[in-house]
């Protein structure tokens, strides 16, 4: 059975599987703002611009990924664990457990949506 590389996190009781390709850095949660037009916040990681997407409560650590060749930070997930672990037809096998992969373009999907809902709900 293949491994898959990534990162193992947790977003209160749920654990997932984000993708080596996927995620690119750990970094400690620097000053966040908010757009003044959006629901969005931004973040200065390495001198440059991120936008990021608020899973829960802060956790410390903003997960960097890359999606569709643009860097996009995660927020309020506790990192777990680096490594590789055999692949599973939803994410991994971690301990005999399937751990599902965290789905980074649904997610960015749903964000933009719930995003613009907001907006054209505003007086």
């Amino acid at each position: 059975m293949a491994s898959r590389a990534g990162l193992l996190v947790k977003r209160g009781g749920e654990r997932l599987f984000l993708s080596a390709r996927l995620a690119r850095h750990l970094v400690p949660l620097p000053r966040l703002t908010k757009f003044p037009w959006d629901s969005a916040q931004m973040a200065l990681v390495g001198g440059e611009l991120v936008a990021v997407v608020e899973f829960g409560p802060p956790s410390g650590v903003l997960v960097l990924c890359e999606h569709e060749g643009q860097a996009v930070a995660l927020s309020g997930l506790d990192a777990e664990q680096v490594g590789f672990w055999p692949a599973s037809d939803a994410g991994v096998r971690v301990d005999g457990v399937n751990v599902p992969a965290l789905d980074l373009g649904a997610v960015l999907g749903q964000f933009k949506n719930s995003a613009k809902t907001a907006k054209d709900a505003a007086p």
